[in-house]
């Protein structure tokens, strides 16, 4: 069964809620952030609903926005469960054991949130969340790279009928977001500006085809840090749908060269494109670069081969083509103002072409 895409929707007051609520159509179920609400009215937030919901009300020391007492944030999940909500997020740090075992684990969703790191015991985390009775878990950790964010398939299966989520939050761990079959998670959150590496449920749905995403489609990414600002996931994923090709792109923000290495791997990536600040350090991985790349000392597209990591430079030509038939490139004075593997594949290019750069 695929995992489910999850909306989380905020507001500062119910009828805003209500409104995103409705207006998340396209998701399999809606994640109600009650402690973005000024006075949160758990009625007013289940009355009316079309999808499945998890209702949350996140502390302060969560991550979250409510500063109101443990006992009215505890009445607020009790109400909801009440109310017949499929799932209440419930803090693991909160000690509401009582509540988990009075509900036998049923509609409980048991979470974890790490905004420092990745724990070492993870594990044991997850093993002893489960022991709870919860029915499912959740464990959020903050990804600083990209092997950060492998450490999340590094967990045991849980047991049958139990189920979890696995997030791995900041720009490094997108990857556990839109691809949560295969990081063993039931379903993934969508929604712009409410957590780390989040995204919106229209971008997940339109740009990297959530629901197209099955265990055979081909893995892309872009290469960088920063990456999030590209738009070569939007023009690669849209291309991709474009052929009727079973491939996804992905940004893919990397701590260094080996740390990308070690997730391609890992992830059985098939190519990449290669941007700053990497287009010089990737040459050391390659088992093949084309001439142009050993020309301009960079590559930009990688491609996953028998005989390993194929490198090639299209800088070079990509700059050429707008130029070509404007400009009389041969004898002309060209200065190049910049620095790094794209300035050095525009010198290699006018050069080429007879420029004094």
């Amino acid at each position: 069964m695929q995992a489910r895409l999850c909306a989380t929707v905020t507001g500062r007051t119910m009828s805003e809620l209500r409104a995103r609520r409705d207006a998340a159509r396209d998701a399999d179920l809606i994640e109600l952030r009650l402690d973005h609400v000024r006075d949160p009215d758990v009625d007013g937030a289940l009355a009316g609903r079309r999808q499945p919901v998890v209702v949350t009300c996140r502390p302060t020391w969560e991550g979250g926005r409510f500063q109101g007492a443990e006992e009215e944030r505890r009445r607020i999940l009790e109400r909801a469960l009440g109310l017949g909500a499929d799932f209440v997020d419930v803090e693991w740090r909160a000690g509401f054991d009582d509540l988990v075992r009075a509900r036998r684990g049923r509609n409980i969703l048991l979470s974890a949130h790490d905004f420092d790191g990745v724990p070492n015991d993870l594990a044991a985390h997850q093993r002893a969340m489960f022991a709870t009775g919860a029915e499912a878990v959740k464990l959020a950790v903050s990804a600083g790279s990209l092997k950060d964010t492998l450490a999340l398939l590094d967990l045991p299966a849980p047991e049958r009928g139990r189920s979890r989520v696995l997030v791995a939050m900041r720009p490094a761990g997108v990857a556990s977001r839109l691809l949560p079959d295969r990081f063993g998670s039931c379903w993934t959150y969508a929604g712009d500006g409410v957590a780390p590496g989040q995204i919106g449920l229209q971008r997940m749905l339109d740009e990297f085809r959530f629901r197209a995403v099955g265990p055979g489609t081909e893995l892309y990414g872009l290469l960088g840090a920063p990456v999030g600002h590209s738009l070569s996931p939007a023009m690669h994923n849209a291309g991709f749908d474009a052929i009727g090709r079973d491939a996804v792109y992905l940004p893919l923000e990397a701590a260094d060269v080996d740390d990308f290495w070690a997730f391609a791997e890992r992830l059985q990536l098939r190519g990449a494109s290669v941007t700053a600040p990497f287009k010089e350090q990737i040459l050391a991985g390659l088992a093949v670069r084309e001439p142009l790349v050993e020309q301009v000392g960079a590559a930009n597209t990688l491609h996953a081969c028998a005989d390993g990591w194929h490198g090639r430079n299209t800088d070079v030509p990509g700059f050429l083509q707008p130029l070509e038939g404007c400009i009389a490139l041969d004898g002309c004075r060209a200065a190049v103002l910049g620095a790094g593997g794209v300035a050095r594949a525009a010198a290699v290019a006018l050069a080429g072409r007879g420029a004094r750069v």
